[in-house]
């Protein structure tokens, strides 16, 4: 049995409450998956009625069963649940590919993803709930061509000569009274395509982020794109810090692959692996920029 990836996700929805409560009222009996399963005699359709046969239960566990769950675990890992009765299962592996590739995607255009994993440019409108889900797969406000602050970047200048010059993840620290000798620098979050366009950076330049999968991602892309001397702001007594990333409310950068961590310096990594081994993350708002702490990241 091959499920046809026009299949909506809600046939596959229904599919699993007829699993569970055996008959249904019948619903979406034009769909592929569905006109097989009765042809088969795999569910059982009576008047207004459709319940499931004695053989339904296996086939539903061998091959539907394991497309809705990795579904519904990726729509709760995103919180997307919008697009549950919208989307199909084409859409879903295409969200699946997207995320793969989340890292190299920040400059891409809508139309550019849009024809790269959907294989059209026209497949869904930028208003669409599949537009919406995308940015948050990606982990982006705005696609690049519609968010024209991405153009600029935005500097808190200090009261006194620059020592430090500290880029930030999120532009909070940018509205903070003026620092006596950090300058800091907000780009956007991933939307991070102007930083190539800055000249070397004169000062020591630190990346001030949430320790959490996406945060690091990025920390990475800056570096090996934008700025090869940039360093990661290493908080003091990070061990305190860390909190469940499943207990911090709207957090969705769940830890993936740890291929991040080959790029890396050793105080980075002793932080990142022990964040992902202990399924803990740091957020930005908690590190304290304190003359000690500005002191050991200029020494490391």
């Amino acid at each position: 049995m091959i499920i046809p990836k026009d299949t909506p996700f809600k046939v596959l929805k229904y599919l699993s409450r007829l699993n569970d409560a055996n008959s249904l009222p019948v619903r979406y009996e034009k769909e592929k998956v569905i006109i097989y399963l009765v042809d088969n005699n795999y569910i059982i359709k009576k008047g207004k009625s459709i319940s499931a046969s004695a053989d339904f239960t296996f086939k539903y566990g061998e091959f539907i069963l394991p497309f809705y769950e990795k579904i519904h675990s990726f729509i709760d890992r995103f919180n997307i649940q919008y697009i549950e009765d919208y989307c199909t299962i084409f859409d879903f592996e295409c969200l699946f590919q997207i995320e793969d590739d989340s890292d190299k995607l920040i400059e891409f255009t809508f139309q550019q993803i849009l024809t790269k994993y959907f294989k059209s440019s026209k497949y869904t409108k930028k208003n669409s709930n599949l537009a919406t889900a995308i940015k948050a797969v990606v982990g982006i406000e705005y696609f690049i061509e519609d968010d024209k602050d991405q153009q600029f970047l935005r500097v808190l200048y200090p009261k006194n000569k620059t020592r430090f010059i500290i880029l930030c993840e999120n532009i909070d620290r940018l509205r903070k009274p003026r620092h006596e000798y950090i300058e800091f620098w907000y780009a956007g979050g991933r939307n991070t395509i102007q930083l190539q366009f800055i000249p070397k950076p004169t000062s020591p330049i630190l990346y001030l982020f949430d320790w959490d999968f996406d945060g690091l991602n990025i920390y990475n892309h800056i570096k090996q794109n934008y700025f090869p001397t940039l360093t990661a702001f290493i908080p003091t007594n990070f061990e305190s810090l860390m909190e469940k990333q499943d207990e911090v409310r709207h957090h969705r950068s769940k830890w993936g692959n740890d291929n991040f961590l080959q790029f890396l310096n050793d105080n980075e990594k002793n932080i990142a692996e022990t964040l992902v081994k202990t399924n803990n993350i740091i957020e930005e708002q908690k590190i304290h920029l304190t003359t000690e702490n500005l002191i050991n990241n200029a020494i490391n």
